[in-house]
């Protein structure tokens, strides 16, 4: 069994959730992006992309925590490959902004406010998930939650790629197809974050 810590949020918590609020914060800079007119979106972009680097600093911060302290709420690894799958995450999200804004006139289906609602919804989950990682019994309810969006997003990315045939030119049909993939991988890696977390459930059961 994992030795616990006292109920005094660790370091290590509140970084590994200060990563999950840089992610939620990137989601919402990429619904920023969407919903602002062509030609308006540079500084929002550099916002992403300054994030991204934030996220980054925090996660060799990370490093640095779990090297040096005794105690850890849980293994090394773990928060190593939480902390590592989440800046995976916002990797994702900051391409898609960057092809959104490379694309600039590319008109977007509703399909994609969809999917990044969906996204938004599995980050709002993972930064409550994260905040209470000391406590292992609510874990399980947010990795079903979890696994049911991206069921979901797999339906809505289906729907986005399927309305493209025939309605595009092919160019302007590979643009939409890139947009809808780079945004499903950034659902898929927000449930390998879960999916490091149904591997603790098994592990500490």
């Amino acid at each position: 069994m994992i030795p616990r810590l006292s109920a005094r949020r660790s370091e290590t918590v509140q970084l590994l959730t200060s990563i999950a609020q840089e992610l939620r914060s990137g989601v919402d800079l990429l619904g920023q992006l969407l919903g602002t007119p062509t030609g308006q979106r540079r500084q929002i972009h550099d916002q992403l992309n300054q994030l991204e680097g934030s996220a980054l600093d925090l996660h060799f911060h990370l490093l640095t925590n779990i090297r040096t302290v005794f105690l850890t709420p849980l293994p090394r690894e773990d928060l190593h490959s939480l902390s590592q799958r989440l800046n995976r995450t916002l990797e994702h999200v900051v391409a898609a902004g960057d092809l959104i804004v490379a694309r600039d006139r590319l008109s977007l289906p509703r399909h994609s406010a969809d999917l990044l609602e969906t996204l938004g919804m599995q980050a709002d989950l993972t930064v409550s998930a994260l905040a209470r990682l000391e406590d292992l019994s609510h874990l399980e309810d947010y990795t079903i939650q979890i696994n049911r969006l991206t069921k979901q997003a797999q339906r809505t990315f289906r729907r986005w790629l399927t309305s493209t045939d025939g309605a595009f030119q092919p160019n302007i049909a590979m643009q939409q197809e890139q947009i809808a993939t780079v945004m499903m991988h950034a659902v898929e890696s927000m449930r390998d974050v879960s999916d490091v977390t149904g591997s603790i459930i098994v592990r500490e059961s």
